[in-house]
């Protein structure tokens, strides 16, 4: 299949003036990871969650700092004709959860790394569910050195915690347990939507509780649908009833994409 049926054409837009603030308020409203930026008719660029985080909260810029200073430029753009694998490998060569999709050249939408998720979670011919015997159980996928970040640390901290380690996800920590998860999705609706100062917000009041997980024996299929079904891209590990990594939905369509990357490689020549 083509990327037709999973392309969403109501994309969310806003102008290079808009302030971090209005962005983070926009993602809020809508439910969003992302935002184009146009101007003059056409799109320039492409605001993202990540982008808010690391640019924007980790260095303390003025919540009235335009979009512009954001954002990622040029946009990465696969064609409407093409697969969903196709847009899962650019995906992932790219480091990225967003891509534009164009038909003749000119931009008609959008397509999200969860799209993809809940694609290859519910086609039966999908890479996803052929490697369900092959890659069992999630030992390959799942990362070990779990990073923390302490309830009582600032939301500034974790996100300076984040772009360290160029992450999406933080387990949160109280007196030596894992009490919560705090996400850069928390960061953006819980702190900057709001215009609040970073510096002074406690991430155990803005983390999420309890962590989602799931064993270290399930299926790589088992945790897509998760993911899938809960919105989610991160999942704790547990083995014997205990975290003892994390797996993220960049991890998935990893896998995914290696699987079939000679293939793709092939088909660009």
């Amino acid at each position: 299949m083509s990327l037709k049926e999973l392309t969403h054409s109501d994309v969310k837009k806003t102008g290079p003036m808009t302030t971090l603030v209005e962005t983070a308020r926009m993602m809020r409203r809508y439910k969003i990871g992302s935002v184009f930026v146009e101007e003059g008719g056409r799109y320039i660029g492409i605001v993202t969650e990540s982008d808010l985080v690391r640019k924007g909260l980790t260095k303390e810029v003025p919540l009235e700092t335009h979009a512009r200073s954001l954002m990622h430029a040029p946009l990465i753009d696969i064609d409407i004709e093409k697969t969903p694998i196709e847009a899962n490998h650019l995906m992932h060569l790219n480091g990225i959860r967003h891509l534009a999709v164009s038909e003749k050249g000119k931009i008609v939408g959008m397509i999200s790394v969860r799209d993809l998720v809940r694609h290859f979670s519910l086609d039966k011919k999908s890479p996803l569910h052929a490697m369900t015997d092959i890659v069992k159980p999630l030992t390959v996928l799942v990362h070990r050195d779990i990073q923390t970040v302490e309830a009582s640390a600032t939301a500034q901290e974790a996100a300076r915690r984040m772009d360290e380690k160029k992450i999406g996800s933080l387990l949160v920590t109280d007196e030596g347990r894992y009490v919560g998860i705090l996400t850069e999705t928390d960061l953006i609706r819980k702190v900057i939507s709001y215009g609040l100062t970073a510096s002074k917000i406690p991430v155990g009041v803005i983390m999420n509780t309890p962590i989602l997980d799931i064993d270290l024996s399930r299926t790589i299929q088992e945790a897509n649908e998760i993911m899938a079904t809960k919105g989610v891209r991160h999942l704790a590990v547990t083995e014997r009833g205990e975290i003892i990594g994390i797996l993220s939905i960049r991890d998935l369509i990893g896998m995914i994409s290696i699987r079939d990357l000679p293939r793709f490689f092939s088909n660009q020549k």
